[in-house]
Parts: C-alpha cells; sequence; structure tokens
C-alpha cells in the first residue's frame, strides 16, 4: 500500500528564502508585465480595487459583480449615503477575506473622495481613492 506524502509549507513572514506568488496585482511593473502579489493583505487589497474599478456585467460568469461606482456617480445629485451602503455591501459579498469597517465618501468640486477602512486577518488597512468628473 503507497503512503501518502505529507505536504507542507513555508509561511511568507518566515525567513523563507523562496516565495510563491498568490495572484497578479492592477500595477504594471513595465510592458505588460503585471506585479505579483506574495501576501494575503496585498492579495485582497488588488482584489478591493478591481472590484470598485469593474461595473456589473462586465464579468461573463458573475454579471453582479462590479461596484457600478462610475454610474453612480455620473448621475446627477448623487446621494454619498446610498453610495457608501452600497459598496459596503457589495464589497463585503464579492471581496474574500476582508472586513469592512467604515465606507466615507465626501465631495468637493466634482471630485469624490473614497476612504474604505477595512481589516484583513486582524489587520487593518485603508483605501482612498479620488474620483473625478473632469475628463
Amino acid at each position: 500500500m503507497a503512503v501518502r506524502p505529507i505536504y507542507r509549507y513555508n509561511d511568507v513572514t518566515s525567513n523563507a528564502t523562496i516565495k510563491k506568488e498568490i495572484g497578479v496585482g492592477v500595477q504594471f511593473v513595465e510592458n505588460g508585465v503585471f506585479t505579483s502579489t506574495i501576501t494575503t493583505a496585498s492579495q485582497t487589497k488588488n482584489q478591493l480595487i478591481n472590484y470598485l474599478l469593474t461595473n456589473p456585467g462586465e464579468r461573463f460568469f458573475d454579471p453582479g459583480f462590479g461596484s457600478g461606482i462610475r454610474a453612480l456617480l455620473f448621475e446627477p445629485n448623487t446621494d454619498l449615503e446610498v453610495l457608501t451602503d452600497t459598496l459596503k455591501e457589495g464589497i463585503e459579498r464579492y471581496v474574500q477575506n476582508i472586513i469592512v469597517n467604515d465606507v466615507l465618501a465626501t465631495s468637493e468640486n466634482n471630485t469624490v473622495y473614497l476612504n474604505i477602512n477595512y481589516s484583513i486577518n486582524n489587520q487593518a488597512d485603508e483605501l482612498n481613492i479620488a474620483l473625478t468628473t473632469n475628463l
């Protein structure tokens, strides 16, 4: 009878010399080459940015994925409270390993500032975004 091998992994935070990528980032290193993400925190942050930049219907097999933030922002008289509630619900539903603590939206001179406070594995982090209607 064959003996099953025991698989082990090295934690990325240890002194391991070999790091394995768990995903790709949103940023480019050079022409057409994405940066690799190594930690869960950076991968989750990239998933959050991806969710915010995606419109509903852009993913073929998950048409509900996406914040639809562009559609909400460029409507006249955007209600920022509806925007923050919609973002908080969507992020908690579609972005893995994340707990949204607070979403703040403020508006000033055709620019909407978003501040998303969240935690991943009991580590707090923050994402600040400025969206403008000036093209």
